[in-house]
């Protein structure tokens, strides 16, 4: 059997191989091992050491980028993408802050105090309220600003997709404070 893999995972794959050792299908094999086993392939600097630290101050262009994974104060997000990370972020502020006024302040987000889905909003029944979706760049500095007001870390790990105007197709990347 054959099967073709986009160019754009193909480094990612390499990143995760061990060199003359691993090969496509045994990079994949233990991918496969470690979803049926519940448990997230290892994403860190140290192993993959080409990932770039980015600052929340001098962020690059993050149009097509994927998230990888990470954490907010030591959780994980239900969801891996940008939105997944805000609403996570959002939640616990809004538990630390005591009030949807205190939420706005504190993360800087467009945020309605009940259920409202124009607009771009998204609702989070569980904590009755709204957010706007934003770009992954906004997402980035909302999460930013939800850490440094709790005084918690995070870190978000992403990759930029094979696309012509993503900044730097097929290279990983993180943010993390402090």
């Amino acid at each position: 059997m054959k099967i073709d893999i986009a160019d754009s995972d193909f480094p990612r794959l390499q990143a995760m191989a061990q060199p003359f050792v691993d090969t496509p299908a045994s990079v994949i094999t233990r991918l496969l091992d470690l979803y049926e086993g519940g448990l997230s392939a290892p994403t860190s600097p140290e192993r993959f050491p080409d990932t770039k630290r980015h600052s929340l101050e001098n962020l690059p262009p993050l149009t097509h980028t994927k998230v990888m994974d990470g954490h907010f104060d030591g959780a994980k997000p239900s969801k891996f993408n940008w939105d997944g990370f805000v609403r996570h972020a959002l939640i616990q502020t809004l538990g630390a802050t005591g009030s949807i006024d205190g939420l706005r302040r504190a993360s800087g987000a467009n945020i309605k105090g009940a259920k409202f889905e124009n607009q771009g909003y998204k609702f989070v029944p569980s904590h009755n309220f709204s957010f706007q979706g934003v770009s992954a760049e906004d997402a980035a500095k909302i999460i930013g600003r939800c850490a440094r007001s709790l005084k918690v870390p995070f870190k978000i790990e992403f990759v930029w997709r094979d696309k012509p105007d993503a900044f730097r197709p097929g290279e990983r990347g993180f943010i993390e404070f402090p």
